[in-house]
């Protein structure tokens, strides 16, 4: 029995383990609440990462420019090490790297990020950016 208990345990431990080794690249995150009804899913996909000292940049990819929001507020709420975050949306398809740019923001995430862009942590920027999915 004791061999059974341990083999449980190890191998709930790996996929634990597995699950939270993930980059977070592909994801659908909601909308938030609003009226008391649970917004529609958003589907994005986040496509690079880079870190410069405690700025990271992202670059997150859609389908559609609509709930670009909402495909923000999802993204934030992944990003949870203490930096700041640029967060650059962009329609999957068509035009040239200005053409398909839906929105920008940024987030400060704790004292480090804080430091870093001079704003209080939890300061989220967020701006259309004007570019639209081709029909």
């Amino acid at each position: 029995m004791r061999a059974t208990v341990g083999t449980v345990l190890i191998t709930l431990a790996a996929i634990l383990a597995l699950n939270g080794c993930g980059d977070g690249s592909s994801n659908t995150g909601s909308g938030g609440v609003q009226g008391g009804n649970k917004a529609a899913a958003v589907a994005y996909k986040i496509t690079e990462r880079e870190q410069v000292g405690a700025v990271r940049n992202v670059l997150v990819q859609v389908d559609s420019d609509d709930q670009l929001r909402a495909v923000f507020d999802a993204v934030k709420a992944e990003l949870t090490e203490e930096a700041v975050y640029v967060v650059g949306i962009e329609c999957t398809t068509g035009g040239d790297e200005y053409d398909r740019r839906l929105a920008n923001g940024r987030y400060v995430v704790g004292a480090a990020g804080s430091a870093e862009a001079g704003l209080p942590a939890g300061t989220t920027e967020y701006q259309a950016a004007g570019g639209t999915c081709p029909a």
